[in-house]
């Protein structure tokens, strides 16, 4: 039995401080009533462009329909085919399915980011787009994708999700892509108190088109020019979103702290394959992702000791019988198989303590030690 336990996460410890200002306005949005979009989501909005450096942010219900909106902007769909890699959270290729097209999925790189050299025998005739997943708090090769995107007449899109805070030559997500889609659910850098999400883009038209299709087609009541959906982010949200992002630096910074006491921490130990920072990368440390061997074990003797472990994702989209039906359902992607049975998240989290770092430390390495 363990004496001391570390949660993956705790939302609680930054989330309280919150409550008392929030309710506050929440008070004040009932009075007015204003319970569909209005002033805060348009504050979060602008805020958000400053932030991020892109001209137009549109919000909308979730992360998972920030990247459906920013494919049906593109006007992709049905016989159209977007490259994505396999290893990420599902909702990634779900939103390229929903506008029916097909994804593509492709293998990741050492740093289990889209891999650049896997991209280019996937590209035909039919392929239109390729996302880049900034997957873990690290963004993917946006220059070398965006590239390989002109070359090929494609739109590369940046998802975001994981990504808050990060930079990439001292650029927010979304400088090198058409568009960047964000999620706001609760456990990302940057969470809600429910879902959320928004694209940030440097294309007005791009903009336009999705602040209408977030919103049934329609700029103006009852007038619809075009299909749309009802994906709007809420005004509560926006009270919280807007509450929470000036933080977001502090709690980057304390990401970065905990990273870079775990590096240290397991840095001679020779059975822990630590994650790699990419050159001119500033990681957000969304997830900090360890491989080991015998995973199974090491996570069961991890859960004794007290400390609570994730794994992202123990199932590649290739092989989820949601895509059953797929050609490359079962298919062999090489480093995404390998690592998927070997990975395991540590909790990471702003105001995690010190001794909750060093039991992490501690005990991850007498779990390991084991094997």
């Amino acid at each position: 039995m363990a004496i001391d336990k570390v949660p993956f996460i705790t939302l609680n410890r930054f989330e309280n401080g919150f409550k008392e200002n929030f309710l506050n306005d929440v008070t004040d949005l009932v009075n007015n009533t204003q319970f569909v979009g209005g002033p805060r989501v348009a504050e979060l909005e602008e805020r958000l462009s400053k932030k991020s450096g892109a001209k137009y942010v549109v919000g909308c219900a979730n992360g998972t329909d920030a990247i459906e909106l920013i494919l049906r902007a593109l006007d992709i769909s049905d016989g159209d085919e977007v490259i994505l890699p396999a290893n990420t959270f599902i909702a990634t290729a779900l939103a390229v399915t929903r506008t029916g097209a097909k994804p593509i999925f492709v293998d990741n790189d050492d740093y289990y980011l889209i891999s650049c050299d896997d991209i280019q025998k996937y590209i035909n005739k039919n392929t239109k787009a390729i996302i880049g997943v900034h997957l873990y708090g690290q963004q993917a090769n946006n220059l070398e994708l965006s590239t390989i995107a002109k070359k090929n007449n494609l739109h590369y899109i940046e998802d975001s999700a994981q990504a808050h805070g990060s930079q990439q030559n001292n650029r927010s997500p979304g400088f090198k892509g058409i568009a960047a889609a964000y999620s706001f659910y609760p456990g990302k850098n940057l969470g809600a108190w429910g879902d959320g999400g928004a694209v940030s883009t440097n294309n007005k038209l791009l903009a336009q088109k999705i602040e209408k299709l977030r919103n049934w087609g329609s700029s103006k009541k009852y007038i619809h020019n075009s299909l749309g959906y009802n994906s709007r982010l809420q005004p509560i949200q926006g009270i919280v979103l807007n509450k929470k992002l000036k933080y977001l630096d502090e709690w980057t910074m304390e990401r970065n702290s905990v990273a870079e006491k775990y590096l240290q921490g397991f840095s001679e130990n020779k059975k822990i394959v630590l994650p790699q920072l990419k050159n001119k990368n500033y990681h957000a440390w969304h997830l900090f992702v360890i491989r080991v061997n015998q995973r199974r074990k090491v996570v069961r003797e991890l859960d004794n000791l007290g400390i609570q472990t994730v794994i992202h994702y123990p199932i590649p989209i290739h092989r989820q019988k949601a895509y059953k039906n797929h050609q490359q359902y079962n298919s062999n992607i090489k480093n995404v198989d390998y690592n998927s049975s070997k990975i395991v998240s540590l909790p990471i989290f702003p105001k995690m303590t010190r001794k909750e770092i060093d039991l992490t430390i501690k005990y991850v390495n007498l779990a390991v030690s084991k094997i």
